[in-house]
This record gives structure tokens, sequence and C-alpha cells, in this order.
């Protein structure tokens, strides 16, 4: 099964990803290109735009709209969302749908090694860590942490990164928010939006 979205003329695109799991963003934001992603578009009468996307990598991300035209404006702003899906073992299930969290030492450390890596990997030097805790977000539980990190080479204005692993037993979607700190007001409630939208379309 493809990647489907479903386009809402005035403010927000459902993504669908391989009958995996759906997603809704407000069309600020564009689907950043890839050669890896095959989009065939289609169009009805009395229906909404669709497009199937087909991605051969794990992971898709969301910009700014503008990027991908190379549209000026769209530089003087920072935004990101990356979706990253991963098959977890079934022999030894992870979290399902009711179960809970705990945010103990061991986690604490896993994601404050795990967001120290993350910038050394972008150049992007780590900062703080901000929060950690356990979630639920419809049904499912979630481990949410966020992190100030700074701007690429350091040179950019900070950044806050917020990331969301959800669970779904024998399987996770991981979805890592990004925005510049100076720009919070404009971004958080969206980020909020998509979070609140997303779904995996099978539960287990």
């Amino acid at each position: 099964m493809g990647f489907i979205c479903l386009t809402n003329e005035a403010q927000t695109t459902v993504y669908s990803c391989n009958g995996k799991y759906r997603i809704e963003l407000p069309n600020k934001l564009e689907l950043q290109f890839s050669e890896l992603n095959n989009t065939k578009r289609i169009s009805g009468q009395g229906k909404q735009p669709l497009a199937d996307i087909t991605t051969q990598s794990g992971h898709i991300t969301f910009q700014q709209k503008g990027l991908n035209d190379n549209v000026k404006e769209a530089y003087n702003k920072y935004c990101r969302v990356i979706v990253e899906y991963f098959k977890e073992d079934r022999n030894d299930p992870t979290f399902g749908r009711g179960d809970q969290i705990l945010v103990d030492r061991e986690i604490l450390y896993a994601v404050t090694e795990a967001s120290k890596e993350s910038c050394a990997r972008s150049g992007t030097p780590f900062i703080k860590l901000i929060s950690v805790q356990p979630l639920t977000i419809n049904g499912f539980p979630v481990l949410y942490y966020s992190y100030k990190r700074k701007g690429w080479e350091g040179k950019q204005p900070p950044v806050i990164v917020n990331v969301f692993r959800i669970f779904n037993r024998y399987e996770s979607v991981t979805l890592t928010f990004s925005y510049r700190e100076a720009e919070r007001e404009m971004w958080k409630s969206i980020h909020d939006n998509i979070i609140k939208s997303f779904r995996f379309i099978k539960n287990y």
C-alpha cells in the first residue's frame, strides 16, 4: 500500500503512510522532496485531491512550504517534522495500548545520550535536556522528551527539538518536531495539533 494524502484546500493534509499510520499536517508544511519517494497525484470530481506516495526509506520529512521550490522567503523560518517507522520484535513486544511507561534513570540516560548523538551527527551542539515524560496519545503509550540545541554549526539561532516515541506493541513511530526557539509561538500549536492527529491504522 502506498502513501496517501487527502488535501483540505483550506488548511490541512491527512497523510497515511504505507497503511501503517495516519497524520494530519497544515499546508504551511510540505513533504520534503526525495528521490526515494514516488508520488502519484489523483483528483476526482467532487472529491479531495489525493497523492499516492511510495517511499523506499523508513522515514519522511516535512518542512516549511517553499523550500522544495527554493523560495527565498521560506529560508527566513525553520521547521521540521520527521516521521520514522519501526517494526518491533514480535518475540519481545514493546508497549501496547493501555500500558504505562515508567521514566527511570535508565531512560533519562538513554534519551540524553540519544539527544547528544543526534546533535553531534548534524553539527548542531547540544545545549540541555528540557523534559522527559510518559504520555498517552489517542490510546497509544508515548515516551516524550525535548531538548535545546544550537543552530547549524552553532551559527544559527537555538532550536527546540520535541521527540515523541509512540508504541503499538509490534511497531512504533518516532515523531521529531524542531523549530527555532524564537519561533516557538509560531510552530508550537501547529506541532501540538499534529501529534494529536496521529493514529496507527491497526491497533495491537
